[in-house]
């Protein structure tokens, strides 16, 4: 019965905590998309196809760092696969001058 117990409360705590992740990654990613949908003409396919890579991109990071006692060196190589992944998946849909344009615009949403 003990064991029946604990095994539920670690699941709970697992779906908790994942969950907490998911939040940080959707709040950031609502950021960004609503200032870059502000500032670019882009159509709901696009709009939809950038939120799902952003998102991924997020949740990606968080996983990576989160309690991984990395150095501030290894966070940043994370950072920067992360930044070179998510414009090899932008440039599938979009131009080379809309991912400029959206990666600048994303740095931009993070510093309001």
């Amino acid at each position: 019965m003990k064991k029946i117990i604990i095994t539920c409360a670690l699941v709970m705590f697992a779906f908790i905590a994942e969950a907490q992740e998911n939040k940080f990654a959707s709040k950031r990613t609502a950021t960004a998309v609503e200032y870059i949908s502000s500032n670019m003409d882009l159509s709901e396919a696009n709009l939809e196809f950038l939120k799902e890579t952003l998102y991924n991109k997020y949740a990606s990071n968080v996983s990576q760092i989160r309690g991984k006692n990395l150095s501030e060196e290894e966070k940043k190589q994370v950072y920067r696969d992360a930044f070179v992944q998510t414009r090899k998946k932008l440039m599938t849909v979009f131009s080379k001058e809309q991912v400029g344009k959206i990666t600048k615009l994303e740095r931009e949403s993070h510093k309001k």
